[in-house]
Order: structure tokens, then sequence, then C-alpha cells
């Protein structure tokens, strides 16, 4: 999926970016990129040990790669940009096969904790 030896975690943060642009309606604002990378630790100028630069790694890598689209939209005031899928993305994927993924990755998040072992809650109450 991804060139030059970026592996599996670049691949799930593209499959986020993918789904942030899929909940927006195609074109998602570029801040909208920003804010939910910042919530995950990705912040835009900061230099990420796996990730590098996150605006250089959408801008720039994934633009080049053609995974993404990234432009200006016209006649906004004042200036923003957005993403798009690109029809690479599209080739390689579907927006249905990038949310099946979200909803197994969702459903096992949500997975209940088995319960703890009568012996595991005594000591947990022994200990408090």
């Amino acid at each position: 999926m991804l060139s030059g030896g970026q592996g599996l975690p670049k691949a799930g943060l593209l499959v986020l970016v993918l789904s942030l642009n899929m909940w927006n309606g195609d074109g998602a604002p570029e801040e909208e990129f920003w804010g939910a990378l910042s919530r995950i630790g990705l912040c835009v100028g900061s230099e990420h040990c796996v990730f590098g630069e996150p605006r250089e790694l959408l801008t720039q890598v994934w633009v080049q790669e053609g995974y993404l689209e990234h432009w200006q939209v016209p006649d906004s005031h004042p200036a923003h940009n957005e993403f798009l899928w690109s029809p690479w993305a599209y080739g390689e994927t579907s927006k249905w096969q990038v949310m099946a993924f979200l909803l197994r990755v969702k459903q096992r998040a949500f997975r209940p904790f088995p319960f703890p072992s009568a012996e595991a809650a005594r000591e947990e109450d022994s200990a408090a």
C-alpha cells in the first residue's frame, strides 16, 4: 500500500485520514485533519518519531504518492484548503472497505473486558 517501507503504522494513519474525509462528505477542510491528528498526539510543526511532521506527510508525501488530493477551495473567504480522496486511493480501497475496517476496530474497542477472578477482586480490595 505505502512505499518506502512506511509500513503498518502509516497505513493505519492513512485509513484514519481517509475516514475523516469520508465522514465530511468527500471534501474535508484542512483544519479538521489538524484538529483530529492533534487529538492523537500528532501536532503540526512537531516531528513525530514514526510519522514525521504531519503537514509534510499529508500535503507532500501522500499527495505526491497519489493517496490524497490537496487543493484550495475556490472563492473561499478567507482562503482555505481541503483534502480529497484521490483516484489512486479509490483504486487501492473503497469507502465501504474503510467503513467496514472502522466498524471492526470500534467493535474491538468496546468489547467487554472479562470480569476479574474472585482472587483478583480480593487483592484489589485489600490493596485499597
